[in-house]
């Protein structure tokens, strides 16, 4: 298959997802009760924040055998940046809908937000991560599991308002080779955003893409530098909750994004072949060969953009914690996500299979 092959089929599947898109909430908190016929008159404000209703709605089995289990405690839930929308706007809001539990969501890097829970700065009952590294931060005191369920490629995104939109939406369009992308991303007028590698799996998969494309499209020797600028960068690094802000108000030409990201807030973007976006499983080998030192001296490598999640222990809520674990990786809870834009692929665990809690044996299938 060639490159060109490989973009197409990209673009053409990421053509058809759908996307759910709104006001940006920096941190949203919902406890909301479930109403029985003749109780209307106990209906009492319990402090919360109103969220928009989900358009897809729960199956009935789903909704009976979580209503029967709910804890009517909150899901307190730390997620990568990038998942602020699906949480926040989406799958919490259906949550709440159908088991009663509240839901509160807070978003950063997945090293940061990692490392705020190891120290016991924050304590959410349930991690979402982008891949299995800021997992193993918390392993074993607070998770010795974690499963994946979906991808979520990188992209390029891109100001429609940017002097540059008029040649970036020819090279997504494919009307102009994806080459021309790098020698673009390096004109000194051009203003590139990412994330901190440092703390986040979004900038350190950025860097592997550039360094990928090097030998993929076969760039000038320094290409991958001279784009960065270095990797801290400050004139380009920007924190993973805010950087797409910044895109949508005019601030950045270009940003690296994760696919679903794109898709939700309606922004125009370049997507890359596979073996590139770190998004398919089937270039795990290839994505691997790319390494980057951290500051702290440690050592991480190239991997698929898969979505890790994990309830945690010792955390108030536990079990509704749990239940929001196994809402998610239930059948309503996964399409509420590709309806988002990420792709499902086959539950993958980390870790320890026999830590996993007994009522979530049943999602993982075989």
């Amino acid at each position: 298959m060639t490159i060109q092959d490989e973009t197409r089929n990209t673009q053409t599947r990421f053509t058809k997802a759908g996307g759910v898109a709104g006001r940006r909430g920096i941190r949203v908190s919902v406890r909301t009760l479930l109403l029985g016929a003749g109780a209307l008159t106990s209906l009492l404000t319990i402090g919360c924040a109103t969220l928009a209703p989900t358009a897809s709605a729960a199956p009935q089995a789903m909704n009976k055998a979580a209503r029967s289990a709910s804890p009517h405690g909150t899901a307190s839930v730390a997620y990568a940046g990038s998942l602020q929308l699906v949480n926040d706007q989406t799958v919490g809001p259906a949550f709440v809908k159908a088991t009663g539990d509240g839901y509160q969501g807070r978003g950063g890097g997945s090293f940061g937000i990692a490392q705020l829970i190891a120290s016991k700065e924050i304590t959410p009952n349930v991690f979402e991560s982008i891949g299995t590294g800021p997992v193993r931060i918390l392993e074993p005191k607070f998770t010795r599991w974690a499963i994946g369920f979906a991808s979520s490629p990188l992209v390029i995104a891109y100001s429609p308002t940017s002097p540059f939109a008029t040649r970036l939406r020819a090279i997504a369009l494919g009307r102009e080779p994806l080459k021309d992308l790098f020698a673009l991303l390096g004109e000194k007028a051009f203003h590139l955003g990412r994330t901190n590698p440092q703390t986040d799996p979004q900038g350190q998969a950025f860097i592997f893409m550039l360094r990928l494309a090097k030998r993929v499209y076969h760039l000038k020797p320094g290409t991958a530098n001279h784009i960065l600028g270095g990797i801290q960068n400050p004139q380009q690094i920007f924190a993973e909750e805010d950087i797409l802000s910044r895109l949508q108000s005019g601030q950045l030409d270009a940003s690296s994004a994760f696919l679903p990201e794109a898709i939700q807030r309606h922004l125009p973007y370049i997507a890359l072949p596979p073996s590139i976006d770190l998004g398919s499983v089937a270039y795990e080998k290839e994505y691997a060969t790319e390494t980057l030192r951290l500051d702290s001296g440690k050592v991480v490598k190239g991997a698929p953009l898969e979505v890790y999640i994990t309830s945690l222990t010792g955390a108030p809520d536990a079990a509704s914690g749990l239940a929001f674990v196994h809402f998610v990786l239930s059948e309503q809870g996964e399409q509420l996500y590709k309806s988002s834009g990420f792709a499902l692929t086959p539950k993958v665990v980390f870790g320890d299979r026999q830590a996993i809690p007994a009522t979530l044996l049943p999602l993982l299938g075989r």
